[in-house]
């Protein structure tokens, strides 16, 4: 059975029942008055002057304050207070936009305080959750759980008394400490940046189904979105360049495919990577592609610590067996939680003059934006309350429904169907993950500080210390496997699978190689936007001339540009078109994918998925290739005799099995034969192990 997203949870005291005299309690300055209290002390320490008495009390007072600090000791407090260049030496700017190389905790601190003060009087006006704030965004919601490393036993028992508080964020204390750590390497590298270069950009990568692509939504409506407009002026205060991008795909399970072609697709340099495929993943099958996707992170070139939104279940125990590797989940039961806490818009007299705009017509009874938990696994278990009720009785129901979406000013968005989070529903997701983000951020400073105390205040040597660490990670990572039984293919090492080098030549919209011009060896280079080689639109493609086209489908694009991105593009061939041809990987790719081991020679190819697994009668099965009848591959000019089915991939096997070869590249020909131009087969990606 699927998870549902709007499955029924526990229920927080709702927001609605709050007396009338909290609302002097929800103000930003209420929120943030020990925050203001680290920026006020610590303006008045550095104005009323230069002695070092008075720096010492400020710096004293400032960290005394501060309720992220109150676990740094006296020995820290002393250390930085006795040296006279606390503020004035250590805080220079390396250039003139104002990034600051590397600060005190006092001057940090003063930075991010501004910052959220700045989001706090945003966050609480009308037009945002107004005095619904504070409770929305509490320590509950925007801290994590932290528990010890090892999941089993009374530690599980824990987590699970833990849950029945509704944390929405849950991850072991080392996960968290190498989400910390992420940041403060990031931060140093600031510090030592040379003057006008680049700052370093901290990478949040969302990998998911259509829901987390925001499907139904504009692009910049998305959850990754709102995170990003959340997170980055907070990040920009200590020297770091936040960027969060949207790869979400809908129909699309994490593995084998995308996990296999995770550095192809997803880019080489990410630092938080979001798995956010639940409701395509059934329970039923919990753990198995979980596990490719975790082996698959930790051989990636930035080992990106792995965020997941998810039940609590076995999915994410199986991650904390992982050495090395840090994963950090966001709740969904607690999330639903979260929703149903909100004000029930039936409920309130005027909500057009009572509620703040991002909970308006946010729950209408116990529907979430008209949505709610149903037995119809085609709507992934999410129906409109108002579907086969009489009109006088879901009129109230029809209000959330009716404020679900926004698309203004593309008139014609599609996919706006129930089990599709609306722009509301987005909003919230984005904002609970970047309030999560800045409290980690705060707390990375904090360890850098006390990292300062113990090792000095040389950026080189704290660097060097910190990616010591990293390494240390890595190794134990690559000592362990786990998971080998999930993954059993005749004639093929479970290792090659889960931790193998492979190059994957895709088709896939967004992807690195895509943008980048790699998978056509073209010049032109864009972004999720354009400015890319889009390949040929497949019904008004010429003949190709015996080179295997990159191709596009005009009906998988919308009209209006500002919606989805993600597009299942494919390699074509058409049985008009002859024998086809093309060499994976190609040279650009293999400049770029470098191996540093010998290639084994097994070759996988990934068919184009369709609509709820129900393609066309003119779609060629790769089956067919044992029939010898209407599909024909070769590779190298040797025929493929069979496959070996991987999901929605398949293993090429010729006479001498499924290797064809220690070799880079391979040439590979495609053909197929019929009584007229009827049959075609598409291929997203071919992968090269």
């Amino acid at each position: 059975m699927r998870q549902r997203r709007w499955a029924t949870a526990p229920t927080r005291p709702r927001y609605s029942q709050l007396p009338a005299s909290s609302a002097e309690q929800l103000t930003p300055l209420n929120r943030y008055f020990p925050s203001v209290i680290i920026l006020a002390s610590f303006l008045s320490g550095w104005l009323l002057g230069r002695h070092e008495s008075t720096r010492n009390t400020a710096v004293k007072l400032t960290l005394q304050s501060s309720n992220h600090v109150k676990n740094i000791g006296n020995a820290m407090i002393s250390k930085m207070s006795a040296s006279s260049s606390t503020f004035e030496e250590q805080c220079e700017t390396s250039d003139g936009n104002g990034n600051v190389a590397f600060c005190s905790v006092a001057e940090l601190f003063g930075k991010l305080v501004k910052e959220r003060i700045r989001l706090g009087q945003q966050m609480t006006t009308m037009s945002e959750y107004g005095t619904y704030y504070n409770q929305i965004f509490s320590d509950m919601n925007t801290k994590a759980f932290s528990f010890p490393a090892v999941v089993k036993g009374k530690i599980k028992q824990s987590i699970q008394r833990q849950k029945k508080q509704n944390h929405l964020f849950l991850s072991s204390i080392r996960s968290m400490k190498r989400l910390t750590r992420r940041i403060m390497i990031k931060h140093l590298e600031a510090a030592m940046r040379k003057e006008n270069s680049p700052p370093p950009v901290f990478t949040w990568m969302t990998a998911g189904d259509s829901s987390a692509a925001g499907h139904g939504n504009l692009y910049s409506q998305s959850y990754t979105a709102v995170l990003q407009r959340t997170v980055q002026a907070h990040f920009k205060a200590v020297g770091i360049q936040f960027e969060a991008k949207n790869y979400g795909m809908g129909n699309y399970n994490s593995a084998p495919e995308l996990a296999l072609c995770m550095n192809e697709i997803f880019g080489d340099d990410i630092d938080v990577l979001m798995w956010d495929f639940a409701s395509l993943q059934p329970s039923s099958e919990p753990v198995r592609k979980s596990v490719l996707w975790a082996h698959r992170a930790g051989i990636h070139p930035t080992r990106p610590i792995l965020f997941s939104y998810d039940s609590f279940g076995e999915r994410f125990l199986k991650l904390q067996e992982f050495d090395g590797i840090g994963s950090v989940m966001m709740d969904a039961d607690a999330l639903q939680s979260i929703r149903q806490g909100i004000p029930d818009s039936n409920s309130v007299a005027e909500p057009m003059h009572d509620l703040p705009e991002a909970i308006r017509y946010y729950r209408c009874g116990q529907s979430i934006e008209g949505g709610v938990a149903c037995d119809d696994s085609m709507r992934n278990f999410v129906c409109y309350a108002d579907e086969n009720i009489a009109d006088d009785v879901a009129l109230d129901l029809n209000l959330c429904r009716m404020k679900k979406f926004d698309t203004k000013p593309c008139i014609d968005a599609r996919f706006q169907v129930s089990w599709h989070p609306g722009v509301k529903d987005q909003k919230l997701k984005g904002h609970l993950l970047g309030h999560f983000l800045i409290t980690v951020l705060d707390d990375a400073i904090i360890e850098l500080e006390q990292l300062k105390a113990l090792r000095g205040y040389d950026p080189g040597t704290l660097l060097k210390h910190l990616i010591q660490l990293e390494d240390k990670d890595r190794r134990s990572f690559q000592r362990k496997f786990l998971g080998k039984d999930y993954w059993n293919i005749k004639g093929m090492d479970w290792k090659v699978l889960l931790r193998g080098e492979s190059i994957c030549h895709t088709a896939l919209l967004p992807s690195k190689s895509r943008l980048q011009g790699l998978t056509t060896e073209s010049d032109l280079v864009g972004d999720e936007f354009g400015n890319f080689d889009t390949g040929f639109n497949q019904f008004l493609m010429k003949a190709p001339e015996g080179v295997l086209p990159l191709a596009y489908d005009m009906n998988d694009r919308q009209h209006c540009q500002l919606l989805e991105v993600n597009h299942k593009d494919f390699f074509l061939v058409r049985e008009q078109d002859g024998w086809v041809s093309t060499l994976v990987p190609n040279d650009r790719e293999l400049e770029v994918y470098k191996r540093s081991t010998p290639p084994e020679g097994i070759i996988m190819v990934c068919l184009k998925l369709c609509p709820l697994n129900k393609c066309p009668d003119a779609y060629v099965s790769i089956d067919e290739i044992s029939r010898n009848t209407r599909l024909f591959i070769n590779v190298d000019g040797k025929p493929v005799t069979d496959v070996r089915k991987v999901d929605n991939c398949n293993i090429l096997v010729g006479d001498h099995g499924i290797r064809w070869g220690r070799k880079d590249q391979f040439q590979l020909d495609f053909h197929i034969n019929g009584p007229g131009n009827l049959y075609v087969l598409k291929v997203s990606s071919i992968i090269v192990f």
